[in-house]
């Protein structure tokens, strides 16, 4: 069962720095007491797989989840811009356990 974590478009800050993730999806990732990052990969539509870095403050009111690692290159890799959308999935399957999946869909309106 293929299920949707991430499905965003895309800010400057995503670009430029780090990838915001939302909180209430943390329960996809089994981050350890105590801990506040878990290191997972991503396999894009190519079949390569990106080594990212879901962190959360370890301080601070709120969590603010962000992901890091491979993510920077993945933007430039892909070339992607402001307003294309981002989208993330899990895949639970019972005999490989748990993968993840990114695609990217590009922005596709025209500005006037």
């Amino acid at each position: 069962m293929e299920i949707e974590l991430v499905n965003k478009k895309l800010t400057t800050t995503d670009i430029n720095c780090c990838l915001s993730y939302p909180t209430g999806n943390l329960w996809a990732f089994q981050m350890v007491q105590g801990q506040n990052a878990v290191r997972f990969t991503a396999t894009d539509p190519t079949g390569r797989v990106w080594g990212l870095l879901l962190c959360t403050r370890n301080h601070a009111r709120y969590m603010k989840p962000v992901i890091r690692g491979d993510w920077l290159d993945y933007v430039r890799e892909k070339g992607l811009t402001v307003n294309d959308s981002i989208i993330l999935t899990m895949v639970a399957d019972a005999e490989n356990g748990v993968s993840y999946n990114i695609r990217v869909e590009p922005n596709t309106e025209l500005a006037i």
